[in-house]
């Protein structure tokens, strides 16, 4: 049978000029060698723009999904330090890898991982990588501080700027967007020069800015208006303002509350260069937390008046100050579970003039023109308290959860063991309440018993550290049952709600593309979702 392999390529932003270390690079070097050796690849999985000391790249985790399917032999990479550059979390990927029998193979360093040898050898060139990583982070925060003292911006060109290299520019707003594209360069740019302002962004900070120093609108009011506005350019042609979008990360989108909010806090605007740092856990400090502001050699977009005006505004604005008597009125039980039936956004908790509810997210940041109103939180959470009430579960529902979960075990044999352990602890503590044994032996007991019946619920979950139903005191011995509610308004008067019944992994998100992935992931529970009118 041909060895089936499937490669892994990864850059970090600090290195996706250096050839060496470039994905085409990388891709051509893995083809390469399996096609030397015979091999069909796959597939090759690829994270750009990622350190390789996060565990949570989408690639990698998708990778190591696909291990347990069988679908390949052997893992290639360029590598180890493109795998990994971490050493705990490199043998723990590795060590998943043995157990299902997958080959790990780095083309650089030409080992086989699989010998005594070779093992050690991974271990020492793992802890090379680490510290070569704690070396270049230490390096790169020096690098950092002393471009932001020249005066030189550090990452990519926040909105309003570019480098000004129109000939050969690779800006997100550039093609079809800014009206110098393909034009005579503004300047040849460099590491060494500073940036310079976007003919079409800046608009969009320059109107941001006055909007908000009106003290009139908010930062969702000032997102809603720069969606709306439409931009002439020099040649007539009539555009919208959009976000600029990151390569790798994101495309240009509609102005949310939040990119306003980002926007209208950067002393970048008005010619300052700011240094962040790391706090006290190796994090970069908060937008508000800079360690040092370091006058700019780019060219401010709003004058220091306005922008102190903007800040003194939003400290007004931001000062709501709440009694301990509404603290009650404002618990949201349905918070973190409640979905848009129509765009599938989540459900966030407001509350205004005593009055709690819950609106479309999508609406909120004014990212999408969802039609889902907002609704209000005492009937949204009386309706689902009904609904809970009405759901009634199948005898045998512990016995379909197992089977779904999996179908490789023997449910019934589980329960008889459980059983037979159940009624030992009752034997021992009948012997107990006698006095046939003393309180140690019955405690040896008990804690013996119990040890086992955790043996037995391990056996049927699979998993450690579950968020499961009885660890939330709601249904006992449950694994890995949880509700996807979606709420639909009708026509007439009353609402509709959709439950789906959902097993899988509950571990802790990512941000929006974890927690979609998380959703992909879930196997849905064997009986249908339920439908309820209420």
């Amino acid at each position: 049978m041909e060895t089936r392999a499937i490669g892994y390529i990864r850059v970090s932003t600090g290195e996706q000029a250096e050839e060496g270390h470039s994905l085409y690079a990388q891709r051509m070097a893995i083809e390469q060698f399996c096609q030397a050796k015979g091999w069909a690849l796959v597939e090759v999985k690829v994270d750009a723009g990622i350190s390789g000391t996060k565990d949570d790249r989408p690639a990698l985790q998708a990778l190591l999904r696909a291990v347990e399917q069988g679908t390949f032999d052997v893992v290639v990479v360029h590598a180890i330090d493109r795998f990994y550059r971490d050493l705990q979390g490199l043998l723990k990927a590795l060590n998943h890898l043995r157990r299902h029998n997958v080959a790990f193979i780095s083309i650089t360093e030409n080992l086989d991982f699989t010998t005594p040898w070779g093992k050690l050898a991974l271990a020492v060139l793992g802890t090379l990588a680490e510290i070569y990583i704690d070396r270049l982070r230490e390096e790169t925060r020096k690098g950092k501080r002393a471009r932001a003292a020249k005066g030189l911006h550090n990452g990519s060109p926040p909105f309003g700027y570019c480098r000004g290299n129109c000939a050969s520019c690779t800006d997100p707003n550039g093609p079809g967007y800014c009206p110098r594209y393909g034009g005579p360069n503004i300047q040849n740019y460099t590491p060494s020069l500073p940036l310079v302002p976007h003919p079409v962004e800046r608009e969009a900070v320059r109107l941001a800015f006055e909007w908000y120093a009106t003290g009139q609108y908010s930062d969702g009011d000032i997102a809603a208006r720069l969606n709306e506005h439409v931009h002439t350019l020099p040649d007539g042609t009539k555009i919208r303002f959009r976000t600029k979008g990151r390569h790798g990360c994101g495309s240009p989108a509609r102005f949310g509350k939040d990119s306003v909010r980002d926007m209208l806090l950067r002393p970048f605007y008005v010619g300052l260069v700011p240094y962040f740092g790391v706090n006290e856990k190796g994090q970069k400090r908060k937008r508000a937390d800079a360690v040092a502001l370091y006058p700019g050699q780019h060219e401010p977009l709003v004058d220091q008046e306005t922008f102190e005006r903007c800040r003194r505004i939003r400290a007004l604005m931001n000062h709501h100050p709440r009694s301990r008597s509404d603290s009650l009125e404002r618990i949201y039980i349905l918070s973190g579970i409640l979905r848009c039936g129509y765009c599938g956004q989540p459900m966030r908790a407001q509350s205004g003039n005593g009055v709690r509810y819950y609106q479309d997210k999508s609406r909120i940041q004014h990212l999408a023109d969802c039609p889902q109103p907002y609704v209000r939180a005492d009937d949204v959470e009386e309706q689902f308290a009904r609904l809970v009430q009405s759901i009634r579960l199948p005898s045998d529902w512990r016995e379909e959860v197992i089977a779904a979960l999996h179908p490789d075990l023997d449910a019934g044999a589980i329960r008889e063991q459980e059983e037979a352990i159940q009624a030992r602890l009752e034997r021992a503590k009948r012997l107990y309440i006698d006095g046939d044994i003393d309180e140690a032996q019955y405690e040896r007991e008990k804690m013996e018993c119990l040890a086992r019946l955790t043996d037995r619920v391990k056996s049927k979950e699979n998993v450690t550290e579950t968020h499961s139903f009885r660890q939330k005191k709601m249904l006992p011995r449950c694994p890995l049952l949880s509700l996807g509610l979606e709420y639909f308004p009708v026509s007439t008067g009353a609402s509709e709600w959709r439950v789906h019944c959902t097993l899988g992994s509950r571990g802790g998100g990512q941000g929006r593309d974890k927690e979609r992935e998380k959703r992909q992931q879930s196997r849905h529970f064997s009986l249908p979702p339920l439908w309820v009118k209420v």
